[in-house]
């Protein structure tokens, strides 16, 4: 192995905040961000009934490379196991097609589908990763179709992630918010205040809502989505629950005080801080994250 594995050129290749070389052949075909997401990190072979794992939940990236070069599975392992062992990931499980558990354990992974991935499930290593407490990856090797092909599934804490400022401004008053849904789809409703951990509105007359009630009056085939948002205090499970509780208590108030727009004309959601408009690092920054915003919905 160790003379197959002198002849794989490698190549560097940046991955999130990971970097890796990866063998001269092996390109990436298609790669996936999602901000939230939860990955099983298996800790052992299928067992008869499942496959023993760990829950991580954060920011995803799945990568897909394929070589049409047939490269021993192993191989291509051989040369990124050491790589991630010294970016200070410990190794979880290394196992191979029939003794992981063959069906079993290919499928208890998200594995993407073909034509971008494929799988023999005769044929291929799968290696799993764990760095602190809230970083994993995962690694699925295989020869099909006389290809190579190859997933890289990591998973991290979304706040460790390069997150971007909203370009939205917030508004200066409600008299805002008719052109600037018609000009950029969404407004911050920036009069509604929130306490720090609690979804229960301060107040029940707010500008901006009988402004945006006259919106919808004026187009009657409109709907819109209430979008909740949070400071970054406290995990982000958390913080997408309590933003989503803050858009239905705005969506409450809403139904409860004007009947005349159809209730399924306001929809209510939230997600967390993952989308600042300010820095978390202050008390007004965070005061200012922590808002409802109104987002249309495309008309049908």
């Amino acid at each position: 192995m160790l003379r197959l594995i002198a002849l794989i050129w490698i190549l560097p290749l940046p991955i999130q905040a990971i970097e890796f070389s990866m063998p001269v052949g092996l390109e990436k075909i298609a790669q996936y961000d999602s901000p939230l997401d939860t990955l099983l990190l298996p800790l052992d072979i299928w067992d008869g009934s499942k496959v023993p794992s760990k829950k991580f939940m954060g920011a995803s990236t799945k990568v897909i490379f394929r070589s049409d070069v047939v490269t021993k599975p192993e191989a291509i392992a051989a040369v990124i196991l050491p790589q991630l062992i010294e970016k200070g990931y410990k190794l979880t499980l290394q196992c191979a097609d029939r003794y992981c558990g063959g069906f079993d354990f290919r499928f208890s992974l998200k594995v993407m589908s073909p034509p971008e991935m494929y799988v023999d499930l005769g044929n291929y290593i799968f290696i799993g990763f764990q760095k602190d407490d809230d970083k994993a990856a995962w690694l699925l090797i295989s020869q099909s179709l006389k290809q190579t092909h190859m997933q890289l599934t990591t998973i991290q804490p979304t706040q460790n992630k390069d997150l971007k400022f909203s370009v939205l401004p917030v508004p200066k008053g409600p008299g805002e918010l008719s052109n600037q849904l018609t000009e950029t789809g969404h407004f911050i409703l920036a009069d509604l205040k929130f306490e720090a951990g609690a979804a229960k509105l301060e107040g029940d007359v707010f500008p901006s809502l009988l402004a945006l009630v006259e919106y919808l009056r004026s187009r009657p085939t409109q709907s819109v989505v209430l979008v909740g948002h949070t400071d970054s205090q406290g995990s982000l499970e958390t913080n997408i629950e309590l933003s989503k509780e803050r858009a239905i208590s705005v969506q409450a108030l809403l139904n409860t005080q004007f009947p005349d727009i159809e209730p399924g004309r306001i929809n209510a959601n939230g997600i967390g801080y993952l989308a600042p408009v300010a820095s978390n690092q202050t008390t007004t920054g965070r005061e200012l994250n922590r808002r409802v915003e109104v987002v249309l919905i495309p008309v049908k």
